[in-house]
């Protein structure tokens, strides 16, 4: 037992109080549902139903990370924050700050983790999700920049259509407010440097806000230690971030707002011939308008465009040389977004206590091509590929929130979605000759989908709140899954321009108690998802294999094709514990069964864990803050099972235990020094591994600590 190990397990034994006393203390019970005198105060939330909610009046599991478990929180970026939440999951263990952008599919629950995600991630109502591969850059959004997140499990199409399958999380920032100034400046070990500004003032009707931020690390090697060659170095990164806001109120009820965000990094990926960088910008024009009489109105508009290059090696097995195997020199994507949604609530009849009714529609275009090139012989690329398309959603939803009565909600709705893939093609032509070798293009196809939710909420006591749901979802495959191959190190994997979207049949069941000392949520889930998308392995090189063409020594021939059926099923659970005013003790447990059930033209899958879902996911965190509220701390310990890198279970990673550090001291009320250590005894866990054997590792010890300053001060 390692270490930080040992350590996790003792923190679960810490600060538990008797419960019995604290329920007996709990006896004072207002209309609301939740004790007047309680602790633990019930947030806003607005991703599970496009508008605003308490929490528990939210039919789902809801996760809220507010700013202040940002700032008692060691990570250095969002991703790593969301990995206290029970079933958030990349395609890989590895942090945003070092891994490929590529790997940063985010996945809930294990439903099906891969570069593509399975749950659409939103800033400020607006889709982040990478619109050539799905996947998210994390380092858009400073940790600093964050004002709350919003995690809702359970199939979102209903409401959200495409790329919800698994869930939302939404990420909430600053708006403009007046007098304020946000500084956070922070340097580390492994030569990391980190900046965030805001700043933002109100004149009369009219707001702006600014904010930019600067992030540089020198990085660590990513490939475990007995196997490094002469060409394993650091993989660093650095990131920029421009924010610009402009809001104006036209009246007391309407408000105009104008969002202008640019993004750029570079990123070196371990050795000299890896690497990556983007460019991206954005605008987004949001308009809404709150009438007594004909509800609340909210029209946006938005658009992105983006250019990405990386590079690609081959390495020898020793790696003490490498040459190129890919170049991507020029991947651009466009993103354009319409919607309008409407709210109204509706006093109810026959002694029912009303309605609260949402209604809109979206459109959302996407467009991608890569060119790169590849077949590299005698020095030299031969080959030079262009591939993408055209993805177009329309979509439109209607949901109803029903007060049967002070203690039952009724949610039921549903979405129809239109989903067209059009202008799919893969060309390639030899660079030495001119000639085209190969010239592809695949015909447009359209799905249309209806994805209905049905959902009870209960409030059995003032202290217990049961909830189930029924809910359908749906996920269209990428542009990057349909036409582009990838290379990594000698494995390869084709595209398929076949693939279908994937299909999400679930149910789940559950319990939220609060009292003034406890809060604790309980949930049982079960998903079946139909034709999911998976890497699949159809051969071993080395030799010439379709579709892949050659195959390296040590390499595997995979292709993105369609499985069966997969089942995802499981328990997770969260409590939270403030046995004093200055201590609480948080944990969350996630048991994830999630298998391959059926699969046709892949027997031998079934029976076999999806692949990269740990089956058990335990955080423990113990924080503690002075009376006079100066000082705090903040101990996080993270477990997680073994996993397999593979979809046919025979490249295992091990458990992984890590312990997390955060202190911070304020000096003044607008002052604050703090002080962070991820992976506080620096240990070495597998983030990846490839069929030749290659280990690749997750973060060593991060220390890094700064000044924070706000205006005006959050004390």
């Amino acid at each position: 037992m390692t270490f930080s190990t040992a350590l996790i397990l003792v923190m679960l034994g810490l600060g538990a109080p008797d419960g019995g006393e604290a329920i007996e203390k709990d006896a004072d019970d207002s209309p609301s549902g939740v004790p007047a005198n309680t602790v633990w105060h019930e947030r806003i939330v607005v991703t599970s139903a496009r508008t605003e909610q308490d929490a528990g009046d939210v039919a789902a599991h809801v996760t809220v990370l507010e700013r202040a478990d940002v700032e008692r929180s060691a990570a250095l970026a969002v991703d790593d924050l969301l990995r206290q939440v029970p079933g958030f999951s990349l395609l890989r263990r590895s942090s945003s700050v070092v891994a490929h952008p590529t790997t940063q599919g985010v996945s809930l629950r294990g439903i099906g983790p891969s570069g593509a995600s399975r749950t659409l991630v939103l800033l400020d109502g607006v889709p982040l999700n990478d619109p050539f591969g799905g996947w998210v850059y994390w380092s858009q959004v400073p940790l600093a920049a964050v004002e709350r997140i919003e995690v809702v499990r359970g199939g979102g199409s209903s409401l959200w259509g495409n790329q919800a399958l698994g869930g939302v999380i939404h990420l909430l920032t600053a708006r403009p407010s007046a007098h304020t100034l946000r500084f956070h400046g922070a340097a580390g070990n492994r030569g990391t440097a980190d900046a965030d500004l805001f700043a933002s003032e109100v004149w009369g009707r009219f707001g702006a806000a600014v904010e930019a931020s600067f992030f540089d690390t020198g990085g660590y090697p990513v490939v475990r230690e007995d196997q490094r060659g002469a060409i394993d170095e650091n993989a660093d990164s650095s990131h920029r971030n421009l924010d610009l806001q402009l809001a104006a109120d036209l009246s007391p009820s309407a408000r105009l707002t104008l969002r202008g965000r640019t993004f750029d990094e570079d990123r070196g990926n371990g050795t000299p011939r890896t690497g990556n960088a983007t460019e991206s910008g954005s605008l987004t024009l949001r308009a809404t308008l709150r009438t007594p009489e004909a509800g609340d109105w909210e029209l946006t508009l938005s658009a992105t465009d983006q250019s990405f290059a990386s590079t690609f090696s081959s390495q020898a097995p020793d790696r003490s040389s490498e040459q190129p195997a890919l170049d991507q020199f020029d991947v651009e994507a466009a993103d354009r977004l319409a919607g309008v949604s409407w709210t109204r609530e509706l006093p109810g009849g026959g002694g029912g206590k009303g309605h609260l009714l949402t209604a809109g529609s979206d459109w959302r275009s996407t467009d991608g091509t890569t060119r790169e090139d590849f077949r590299f012989l005698d020095g030299a690329f031969t080959r030079r590929r262009r591939a993408g398309g055209e993805q177009q959603a329309w979509g439109v939803y209607l949901q109803d929130a029903i007060a049967v009565s002070d203690r039952w909600q009724v949610v039921v709705g549903g979405r129809v979605d239109r989903w067209r893939s059009l202008d799919g093609g893969r060309f390639e032509r030899s660079l030495e000759t001119g000639e085209p070798v190969r010239d592809e293009s695949f015909g447009d196809r359209s799905r249309t989908t209806f994805n209905p939710r049905l959902a009870l909420l209960f409030h059995a006591t003032p202290r217990l709140a049961l909830r189930a749901s029924a809910y359908r979802s749906f996920r269209a495959p990428t542009i990057n899954e349909l036409f582009r191959p990838f290379r990594v190190r000698n494995d390869v994997t084709e595209a398929n321009a076949g693939l279908e979207p994937e299909r999400l049949t679930g149910a789940e069941a559950g319990a939220t108690w609060q009292a003034r000392t406890w809060r604790a949520q309980l949930d049982a889930f079960w998903n079946q998802v139909d034709d999911p998308v998976a890497n699949v392995t159809l051969a071993p090189g080395p030799g010439v294999i379709d579709p892949c063409g050659f195959v390296p020594d040590g390499g595997l021939c995979r292709q993105r094709r369609n499985l069966g059926t997969t089942r995802i099923r499981g328990v997770e659970a969260e409590l939270g514990l403030r046995p004093a005013a200055s201590w609480e003790l948080t944990a969350s447990y996630l048991w994830d069964g999630a298998e391959v059930v059926g699969a046709p033209e892949q027997p031998a899958l079934e029976g076999r864990r999806i692949a990269q879902v740990p089956e058990h996911q335990l955080v423990l965190r113990l924080d503690y803050r002075s009376p006079a509220a100066r000082f705090a701390a903040s101990l996080q310990g993270r477990w997680t099972s073994e996993q397999f890198e593979d979809d046919l279970n025979t490249l295992a990673l091990g458990d992984l235990a890590v312990a997390d550090l955060a202190l911070s001291h304020r000096l003044r009320s607008r002052w604050e020094v703090f002080l962070r250590v991820e992976n506080l005894f620096g240990e070495t866990y597998e983030a990846g591994r490839t069929a030749d054997g290659l280990v690749t590792v997750g973060a060593p010890a991060l220390v890094h600590g700064g000044l924070r300053v706000r205006i005006p001060s959050p004390h």
